[in-house]
């Protein structure tokens, strides 16, 4: 992470698992990066947090913070304010495909106002309040890097296939979100990029499902997509912010 000026306080959100935690872990092997908080919806299944926190001690700090909650956002920006820390990096990984009750929409009939509602609750909504949360406490004279995990099938030009309506629509919410946030904090800080990734298919549980039809040389594992996006983040200028990125660092259509 050479491109930062002063070491890096990270807020990582989504980070129980998969690209989240495995950015977690990568943030604390690197010198350069002061203290990671680590935000996941449930603190108590986190246990590879409460591991990380063993291992590297106050440098990572577990917090409970859930997307779709108003309430856990604040709770999240009164934290950052009462240790007084300044994120110069905020990685936001949360996001829903699937659970026991939503699964991707094949057809019209398909889709529910139940669904919809979810998908953009987790993919566009909660990514822009916390956004709008963290504002208040990023550095406006240094490096800044925001990232939005979204996903090639939330770019309209790409889309060849068609369903997956809800989670479709909702990255491509969740990227509109990320370049309007982008022009506008960028207008108070000229060295902040705000970007959306596109990570790949990672061998995590939101892919697990739809993996059968990937190329094996295609997929990769969590920790390798992390490097990966943490590659990309140190080499974009603020010049590229707005712009939705893949992992090898490829800039994808809106």
């Amino acid at each position: 992470m050479k491109s930062f000026e002063d070491p890096i306080v990270a807020v990582v959100i989504g980070s129980n698992r998969g690209i989240g935690l495995a950015f977690v872990q990568q943030l604390l092997i690197s010198p350069m990066v002061d203290t990671v908080y680590a935000g996941c919806r449930n603190l108590g299944s986190a246990r590879d947090l409460d591991d990380a926190v063993k291992t590297y001690g106050t440098r990572v700090v577990p917090i409970a913070v859930d997307v779709t909650s108003s309430e856990s956002i604040e709770d999240l920006r009164n934290r950052l304010e009462f240790d007084g820390a300044q994120p110069n990096l905020v990685i936001n990984c949360a996001g829903l495909l699937h659970d026991r009750e939503l699964q991707p929409e094949k057809r019209l009939e398909d889709v529910t106002p139940d669904g919809l509602r979810r998908y953009f609750d987790c993919n566009s909504i909660g990514p822009v309040l916390l956004m709008k949360a963290v504002k208040h406490v990023i550095p406006s004279q240094q490096r800044v890097v925001i990232a939005n995990l979204s996903a090639r099938v939330g770019s309209l030009s790409d889309n060849k296939l068609g369903g997956w309506y809800g989670y479709r629509a909702s990255k491509a919410a969740q990227n509109m979100f990320t370049r309007n946030i982008a022009i506008e904090l960028g207008r108070r800080n000229k060295k902040l990029v705000c970007i959306g990734l596109h990570p790949g298919t990672v061998d995590t549980d939101l892919s697990r499902p739809f993996q059968r039809s990937v190329p094996s040389q295609l997929l990769c594992s969590a920790d390798t997509s992390a490097k990966r996006l943490l590659g990309v983040i140190d080499r974009l200028s603020p010049e590229e912010s707005g712009g939705f990125y893949a992992y090898d660092g490829s800039r994808i259509p809106w």
